[in-house]
């Protein structure tokens, strides 16, 4: 895995992340070789959001602009939110040229619904061979994994009861969801984002990791960043948890760094 990455548990527009996107800008103008003086090209994409409805993702557009801005970036916000939208060529344009792709929060499933198959995506790739730093935030990261689940209606209404009234996970019988094939930049990887607040390991125990995979979950407000060749780094206000398909957990906090996602042999 030779150019960058972060994959970013969430509430990543949130105030106090700012040194963290700091952080990310200086990875992306290294990697492109871009000098001081010249802007780093951010593109945000609030595909996963796409069918929260137009106000939803006008917002996020908002947000990530104002919040990216601030730490330096020049930033275009692309709503690619349908096929048609997802196969324009100037938006697939600016996307292969970008130095910084950002891709937003909300179901890993509408977002590849949306993108699989598109020129948005290809230029994805593009943008990556020529060294553009990929991130991706909450649904964003999990869909840079190579594999992610389904958010069902049932499941989303399930974690957001657990959220909000405080239930505890330790007797959680609700059937772990269908799995999705990601964009697949991390490979034999899952993304757990928000792993501060909902987080099973009975679940994977029963059934949601893959064999040969890990499973990446990473706490809001962090994320775990690959420079370009040089291992993994963890950033950010919270921990990030790897576990491989022995169920063994390896904490890592902020500062940490690490080689390999992977486990040897």
């Amino acid at each position: 895995m030779s150019n960058p990455i972060a994959l970013i548990g969430g509430e990543e527009f949130a105030d106090g992340f700012e040194d963290v996107h700091a952080s990310l800008l200086e990875i992306a103008r290294t990697a492109r070789a871009r000098k001081n003086g010249h802007a780093v090209k951010a593109v945000f994409l609030p595909t996963c959001a796409a069918d929260d409805g137009p106000e939803t993702v006008a917002y996020w557009c908002d947000t990530a602009r104002s919040r990216l801005e601030a730490v330096g970036a020049h930033v275009i916000t692309l709503p690619i939110v349908d096929e048609v939208s997802a196969n324009d060529p100037e938006n697939a344009r600016w996307i292969a040229e970008a130095d910084w792709i950002y891709l937003g929060g909300g179901y890993p499933h509408v977002g590849m619904r949306i993108l699989s198959g598109t020129r948005a995506l290809q230029a994805l790739y593009t943008a990556r061979q020529r060294g553009a730093l990929i991130a991706g935030a909450s649904a964003g990261a999990m869909m840079l994994c190579s594999i992610s689940w389904v958010i069902t209606p049932e499941l989303d209404t399930a974690v957001t009861e657990i959220l909000t009234q405080g239930k505890g996970l330790s007797d959680w019988d609700f059937p772990f969801p269908p799995l999705l094939d990601c964009i697949g930049i991390v490979p034999q990887s899952m993304c757990w984002p928000h792993a501060n607040q909902f987080f099973s390991l009975k679940w994977l125990k029963n059934g949601l990791l893959p064999a040969r995979h890990t499973l990446v979950a990473v706490e809001e407000q962090t994320a775990l960043v690959n420079t370009g060749g040089n291992g993994w780094q963890v950033l950010g206000r919270g921990k990030v948890l790897l576990v491989n398909d022995r169920y063994q957990v390896q904490e890592l906090y902020s500062g940490t760094r690490i080689k390999s996602l992977y486990p040897e042999g």
